[in-house]
């Protein structure tokens, strides 16, 4: 019998039967309810429509002299294909139906297929279980441009941070520098790849040293956009004061500029900074707080002290003061300063105590940066909850040929 066919709707079905009387009876079932159907007795025929036209169902005889319903199957089954199969087995024919199912049919039904329902039933089955096949695989391939959108912009992040990294890491100074007997000391630990921690110090001419250390709110990249600006707003500072007196550097000066400066751009930063400004002709240490914490400690002539200050956070009011204040340094000193990171990560239960602990270590002898990276444990943390900054200033009281 020659294959027939019809419009197309919007569901294809490919009907492989030597039956005339069955093709009969299942093709005019399926139109009669909207359904495309190709009808074909020779199972190659049937076999090349299956290729070419990817129908969303074939019902196909399990076995026959001329159509071999399993083998048919089996080759749709195995190709990258979502085509459901509905198998008709004779009465009794228990063993071919196991068979049919092992492979992969959807449904079977018992010739004569006589009951429209059923018929009707089974196919509505075979398209519900194509149409979730084809949805999952949509839902997959969206997931799979998804993780490829993600992954490449993963790798521009990166690329960006690194970027950003290399900046922050060139606008730092040295970690180590000596200004005749004023030894200089840092290290900085970020909780992510950029830090929100920064530090710089500079000459300031003959016997004239300054240095801040500032902790941006947060950490990450935006904090570490913040410190980058900081640095330039240090580096003009630092030029308009570098050949005036030596009271015309006074930190306090500094901090309310640089919240001046600040307020405007609307980053929604602030700055935890201690500004530090030593005339070593005079012995005078001059500083001032915006929200430091917790306190620097300086050792000089045996005692150690912290030098609490008073300030707001640089960033957030307007019309903001801060404080001047003047120690004495002596001809040998120790000055720590340590960002409010380095809390976070002391096994000490209360604020208090970690100050306390922070005082006797230091007070001990504890001075440069290594040794209290050692002490605190800080090297032996692959991860740290918030930036960590150390820094250290000290005079040896001679200075070096």
């Amino acid at each position: 019998m020659k294959s027939t066919d019809t419009d197309k709707s919007d569901h294809s079905i490919l009907l492989i039967d030597q039956c005339e009387v069955l093709q009969s009876h299942v093709a005019g079932c399926l139109r009669d309810h909207g359904y495309d159907v190709h009808v074909t007795g020779d199972v190659e025929e049937g076999r090349s429509y299956w290729q070419q036209k990817q129908p969303e169902v074939v019902i196909c005889g399990a076995s026959a002299p001329d159509v071999d319903g399993l083998e048919l199957l089996r080759d749709i089954k195995a190709g990258d294909t979502d085509t459901q199969v509905i198998m008709i087995s004779g009465a009794g024919g228990m063993e071919e139906v196991v068979k049919a199912l092992r492979l992969g049919a959807t449904d079977f039904l018992v010739d004569p297929v006589s009951d429209p329902e059923v018929l009707l039933h089974a196919v509505k089955r075979a398209l519900e279980e194509y149409e979730l096949i084809l949805q999952n695989k949509r839902y997959r391939e969206q997931l799979e441009e998804t993780n490829r959108e993600l992954k490449n912009s993963l790798r521009l992040l990166k690329e960006d941070q690194e970027a950003a990294r290399a900046v922050q890491l060139k606008m730092l100074p040295p970690t180590s520098k000596k200004y005749g007997n004023i030894q200089i000391e840092y290290e900085i630990i970020p909780s992510l790849y950029l830090s929100g921690d920064f530090i710089d110090y500079f000459s300031l001419g003959p016997g004239r040293i300054g240095f801040y250390l500032a902790d941006v709110s947060g950490h990450g990249a935006s904090s570490a956009f913040v410190t980058i600006l900081l640095k330039t707003m240090a580096n003009r500072v630092k030029q308009q004061h570098r050949n005036s007196e030596r009271d015309g550097l006074l930190p306090a000066q500094i901090l309310k500029k640089a919240n001046q400066d600040l307020l405007p751009l609307g980053l929604g930063k602030h700055l935890a900074v201690f500004c530090g400004y030593i005339d070593c002709n005079s012995g005078k240490l001059i500083y001032s707080c915006a929200a430091h914490f917790p306190p620097p400690i300086l050792v000089t002539e045996g005692k150690s002290v912290a030098l609490h200050g008073k300030g707001l956070p640089v960033g957030i009011f307007d019309e903001v003061n801060y404080e001047n204040q003047q120690v004495n340094i002596g001809k040998e000193f120790h000055l720590v300063i340590l960002s409010d990171g380095i809390l976070e990560v002391m096994p000490q239960n209360s604020v208090a105590e970690k100050e306390q602990y922070l005082m006797e270590i230091i007070s001990k002898g504890i001075h440069n940066v290594g040794e209290l990276a050692d002490h605190l444990g800080l090297h032996t943390k692959e991860v740290v909850p918030d930036d960590i900054a150390l820094m250290t200033v000290s005079c040896s009281g001679a200075e070096s040929a």
